[in-house]
């Protein structure tokens, strides 16, 4: 069997159920994004309430379901054909936080920015690819 990224999954779930997917990058209408926001919102008080429950299996079905959305407006933002690209862009600026090859933490726990930080060049990859 074939395996597919969830983009793509996603994709045929939107063509199958005529649910907005645009071939540029651009900003939805409220409408739009209000619903992706609350079913993104449904979907962390199910992983929170999971977590709490300490029940792996709701713990997946919820981070799927998280993703599934996710994706889904990866898709209805018209960035789906350059996620790879954008994503690699984030991901060298996340790994540009080390300082000498250590993570600086906040007290929480949350990753800081190294002196050797930079920020992501998103606008030029959506404008060029």
């Amino acid at each position: 069997m074939q395996f597919k990224s969830p983009i793509e999954l996603v994709k045929q779930f939107n063509k199958s159920f005529d649910i907005i997917t645009n071939k540029n990058p651009e900003v939805l209408q409220e409408e739009d994004w209000t619903l992706k926001v609350n079913l993104m919102k449904e979907e962390l008080s199910e992983y929170i309430e999971a977590c709490e429950n300490q029940d792996i299996v709701a713990i997946t079905d919820a981070i799927i379901d998280m993703q599934y959305i996710l994706s889904g407006i990866v898709i209805a933002h018209g960035i789906h054909n350059k996620f790879d690209k954008l994503f690699q862009e984030v991901h060298d600026s996340n790994m540009s936080k080390l300082e000498n090859g250590k993570a600086l933490r906040r007290n929480d726990g949350k990753v800081l920015k190294g002196k050797n930080y930079f920020k992501p060049e998103l606008q030029k990859i959506l404008e060029n690819g």
